[in-house]
């Protein structure tokens, strides 16, 4: 603040509570500023506490943006901005707002190119917020008519503005809602606004990093008869010396201007041409009042009310006072200034071959201002506005730094005037996709996402913090983690309330979607690739899939509701409709997902739509509150991390959607059966075999091929493969059918595949020869094997069923000599 005062000295950290006066003493301006500033923190912190940074009255929530025709319109009301309280008594265009000088985009401009982006353009309203001194120069009623028009005191004022910026990015759907965030004992509200809006809410860079340290020299207080120390602060007034940054940048390109009033020398502009102005005042001393040589800062509104605000103005050297009373000439004309608008000439100190029309170099070596007072900088990033104060007194040649109750560094960041931004709104261009069944000609062509926070009175507290709604209370899946077809088409789907429903139920209110991976033949390459890491046994979590489809599951039998359960699906029957979409479900869902190869499992989604489940009553009308929070579980498919829902459902939102999600694979096909005799250790398809026996007929081995160039086999088994890595231990049901069968061999009833392995191996045992005829040829027994696995639908068997030939060996016949 850049106000006539001895000195600024609150420090929140001592955390002072007020200031006392005691009598006889001196007052000083000092003392009552900090007592204001003392009330303002104490006030600022408290609505913080209690609103949070944003937040507006339910009741008189003010800076609503709307749109009406071509033109942006702000609300009236009031809202909390980091504690501060901003008002708008009345409503106000956006291209005429008061505190808003030369925006970037006018309201047309806006809405032009929201429209025209097609949904690719969305504008993000904010409100900007910061205080500023204000003075007689900007307020002619401070001045008292009793002392002559003098001013006494300035005051602090709060501004703001409604600015806009333009994402030409991806923009989320229009009024999309997010998730509320889980761990916290309440809801986040910005976690229930759009996701637009939840974008608009995030943490603002740190801008400026650089300090600056003073000193003077370190003068001593034992100077005898001397009127000033001989070294420290050497002048004759106490002053409070003001550094101010002029152009920001880097420690190499900022420059800076002082003050030895902190800035407060300051007179309005009646008129200038070339470079003569002609201001209201010279000051009324020499002291605080302009002379040839010095430095002023002209500017006007513009620079306080653009965009960004609070802008410097244009530095010119004063070549001499005149030729008129109230003139003064400059080196160089005065340009770009608009003198209706509050146009002000403000009075620095430096000089020198140092001071320039953008001020002083910045530089990590002490640069003198005056009467022994230098100044360092550190590097860093410095910003157009940032200041610091130093306050010297004469009595002991003393500078107030490290500032008195500080934390002792001689190198301090910089003060400045905090702009603070809390979102308003986005406008989006309306999408008809959306609106599906409303006539276009009907709606608005732009919707307008409300960003604001709000907050019910003290009074209404305990009406707002348990609303009556329904809650689901348990859901028949484990979410997150995976089941197969026959296991969703056996149980179906069931969501249990914690009260009766009365709402009617469809697709529309009860939502389930599939998303299957895309088919191996949309993207081949990729599936070749996953087909090869498949077959190296480095199959990837069957739930991390990239690329899906969606397809919608309306069940044709239909949703039934049993007392407080919704059944989506009922378990199938011998007979009828919900026969019918048993098997119109297990030939869709079994397509779907077969045909994604080692791409993944598809994933299910199930929704309700929290607006139009309810359950009416004498009492009313109470909707569903879904919203349910997340935990990590683990899936007993694969062991692996999974998320589970919380229950019962509810996070104080009157009407809130439900949402579960399940990973689905398709049934356990057996894709693959291969009879096989062990040759040499190696196992061998096998489609015959030779019993060998000894003189008695017993038999002694097995073997294949040709005589001659027999093969031993030492056993033979069956090979069953199945269609996919099962999530569960599968059961294969064996047979064997034909001649032989339970005499010359046989097979076990089941065979278990566990989980995670794809196929397994099942001993075929052959116990004695088929025997030979009256011509001592060998009898041959054919077998088939039967391989089966059950499904909600029926035993799915594979075919062609294997078949092998057993033929019994001649009894070796002895030869005497």
């Amino acid at each position: 603040m850049r106000g006539d005062f001895s000195r600024i000295r609150f420090n929140p950290a001592k955390h002072y509570s007020a200031v006392l006066e005691q009598q006889g003493r001196v007052a000083v301006d000092a003392d009552g500023n900090e007592q204001s500033a003392i009330d303002a923190h104490l006030r600022d912190t408290t609505n913080v506490d209690v609103i949070g940074p944003y937040g507006g009255p339910a009741n008189d929530a003010g800076f609503e943006i709307d749109v009406v025709g071509n033109e942006i319109r702000i609300g009236a009301g009031r809202y909390y901005v980091e504690g501060l309280l901003v008002e708008n008594e009345t409503p106000v265009l956006f291209d005429n707002q008061p505190f808003f000088i030369d925006p970037p985009y006018t309201s047309q401009q806006i809405l032009t190119q929201v429209s025209a982006g097609k949904g690719g353009v969305t504008a993000h309203l904010e409100l900007e917020v910061w205080q500023r001194l204000v003075t007689q120069l900007d307020d002619a009623c401070l001045r008292e008519p009793a002392l002559g028009q003098a001013d006494t005191t300035a005051r602090l004022q709060t501004v703001w503005r409604v600015v806009a910026t333009l994402d030409q990015g991806t923009t989320p759907v229009p009024g999309q809602q997010g998730n509320a965030a889980s761990g916290a004992s309440f809801v986040d509200p910005v976690a229930q606004l759009s996701q637009c809006c939840q974008g608009m809410y995030g943490e603002f860079p740190l801008l400026r990093t650089g300090a600056m340290g003073a000193d003077s020299g370190q003068g001593n207080n034992t100077c005898g008869c001397q009127p000033i120390p001989s070294a420290g602060y050497q002048g004759l007034e106490n002053q409070l010396y003001r550094v101010e940054i002029h152009t920001g940048g880097t420690l190499d390109a900022a420059t800076f201007k002082w003050s030895r009033e902190n800035g407060s020398v300051v007179t309005a502009i009646a008129t200038y041409s070339g470079p003569v102005v002609t201001v209201a005042s010279l000051g009324p001393d020499a002291n605080l009042g302009y002379q040839a040589g010095q430095w002023v800062e002209i500017g006007d509104d513009t620079n306080l009310f653009g965009d960004p605000p609070n802008q410097p103005g244009t530095l010119y050297q004063i070549q001499s006072i005149g030729p008129g009373p109230l003139q003064v000439t400059l080196t160089s004309p005065v340009v770009g200034i608009d003198q209706t608008r509050n146009a002000r000439m403000r009075r620095w100190d430096q000089g020198g071959a140092g001071a320039t029309a953008i001020g002083i170099n910045l530089s990590g070596n002490a640069i003198p201002l005056e009467n022994g007072i230098e100044v360092t900088f550190q590097p860093g990033r410095y910003v157009a506005g940032d200041y610091w104060t130093i306050p010297a007194r004469t009595s002991d040649g003393s500078i107030d730094w490290p500032p008195c109750g500080g934390d002792g560094d001689f190198f301090q960041p910089a003060k400045f005037i905090p702009v603070y931004r809390a979102p308003l709104a986005c406008i989006h261009v309306r999408n008809i996709r959306f609106e599906a069944g409303v006539k276009a000609f009907n709606l608005p062509p732009f919707l307008v996402d409300d960003c604001r926070l709000t907050f019910p009175p003290l009074t209404a507290l305990n009406q707002e913090q348990v609303p009556a709604a329904l809650h689901v209370s348990a859901i028949s899946w484990n979410n997150d983690d995976v089941m197969t077809v026959d296991t969703l088409l056996q149980n179906g789907l069931s969501i249990t309330l914690d009260q009766a429903p009365t709402c009617p139920w469809g697709g529309g209110n009860f939502k389930v979607t599939l998303e299957p991976p895309l088919a191996n033949d949309a993207f081949a390459g990729a599936a070749a690739a996953l087909n090869a890491l498949a077959a190296a046994g480095k199959i990837p979590d069957r739930t991390d899939v990239f690329m899906r489809t969606v397809v919608a599951l309306d069940p044709p039998g239909g949703i039934t509701v049993n007392g407080n359960q919704v059944i989506w699906l009922p378990p199938p029957v011998t007979q009828g409709i919900e026969l019918y979409s048993t098997y119109w479900l297990d030939v869709v869902l079994n397509t779907a997902l077969v045909n994604s190869g080692t791409g993944g499992f598809g994933r299910v989604r199930v929704q309700l739509i929290g607006s139009s489940v309810y359950s009416e009553s004498g009492n009313g009308t109470l909707y569903l509150d879904g919203e349910s929070f997340g935990a990590t579980a683990t899936r007993s498919s694969d062991g692996a991390q999974c998320v589970s829902l919380q229950m019962p459902s509810g996070g104080s939102a009157k009407a809130s959607d439900f949402e579960g999600w399940f990973y689905l694979a398709p049934t356990v096909l057996i894709a693959n059966v291969q009879i096989q005799g062990i040759e040499n250790g190696v196992a061998q398809p096998l489609s015959a075999v030779t019993v060998n026996v000894n003189f008695q007929g017993v038999m002694t081995g097995l073997q294949t091929g040709p005589a001659g160039a027999a093969i031993p086999v030492t056993a033979v088994q069956a090979l069953i493969t199945l269609t996919y890595l099962p999530i569960a231990p599968t059961v294969v049901t064996l047979s064997l059918t034909g001649t032989g069968v339970g005499t010359v061999v046989n097979i076990q009833g089941t065979a278990t595949v566990p989980a995670g392995q794809l196929s397994v191996t099942v001993p075929i045992n052959i116990t004695t020869s088929p025997g030979v005829n009256a011509q001592g040829v060998g009898n041959t027994d054919t077998v088939t094997l039967n391989a089966s696995v059950s499904s909600v639908v029926g035993n799915r068997s594979f075919t062609p069923a294997p078949t092998l030939a057993i033929t019994g060996g001649a009894i070796p016949i002895i030869i005497f000599k």
